[in-house]
Protein backbone atom coordinates (compact mmCIF):
# COMPACT_ATOMS: atom_id res chain seq x y z
CA UNK A 1 0.00 0.00 0.00
CA UNK A 2 3.03 2.25 -0.95
CA UNK A 3 2.06 6.20 -1.01
CA UNK A 4 -1.02 5.69 0.13
CA UNK A 5 -2.30 7.61 3.05
CA UNK A 6 -4.35 5.85 5.48
CA UNK A 7 -8.14 7.76 4.81
CA UNK A 8 -7.03 5.77 1.33
CA UNK A 9 -5.81 2.15 2.74
CA UNK A 10 -8.58 2.31 5.20
CA UNK A 11 -11.10 2.66 1.92
CA UNK A 12 -9.57 -0.13 -0.24
CA UNK A 13 -9.93 -2.37 3.07
CA UNK A 14 -13.31 -2.14 2.70
CA UNK A 15 -13.97 0.45 6.19
CA UNK A 16 -15.66 3.35 5.51
CA UNK A 17 -14.99 5.23 8.89
CA UNK A 18 -10.69 5.64 9.01
CA UNK A 19 -11.03 6.16 12.54
CA UNK A 20 -12.99 2.59 13.16
CA UNK A 21 -10.15 1.31 10.62
CA UNK A 22 -7.33 2.57 13.02
CA UNK A 23 -9.37 0.82 15.91
CA UNK A 24 -9.68 -2.42 14.52
CA UNK A 25 -6.06 -2.44 13.31
CA UNK A 26 -4.55 -1.35 16.96
CA UNK A 27 -6.62 -4.03 18.54
CA UNK A 28 -5.11 -6.87 15.99
CA UNK A 29 -1.70 -5.47 16.06
CA UNK A 30 -1.50 -4.01 19.18
CA UNK A 31 -0.01 -0.55 17.22
CA UNK A 32 -1.57 1.99 15.38
CA UNK A 33 -1.36 2.12 11.50
CA UNK A 34 1.53 4.98 11.87
CA UNK A 35 3.20 2.94 14.81
CA UNK A 36 3.41 -0.07 12.77
CA UNK A 37 4.47 1.78 9.63
CA UNK A 38 7.32 3.21 11.55
CA UNK A 39 8.22 -0.03 13.22
CA UNK A 40 8.27 -1.96 10.05
CA UNK A 41 10.47 0.89 8.78
CA UNK A 42 12.80 0.68 11.14
CA UNK A 43 13.51 -3.50 10.35
CA UNK A 44 14.31 -2.44 6.75
CA UNK A 45 16.74 0.22 7.99
CA UNK A 46 18.96 -2.80 10.07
Amino acid sequence: MDNKNITQVAQLCGYSSTSYFISVFKAFYGLTPLNYLAKQRQKVMW
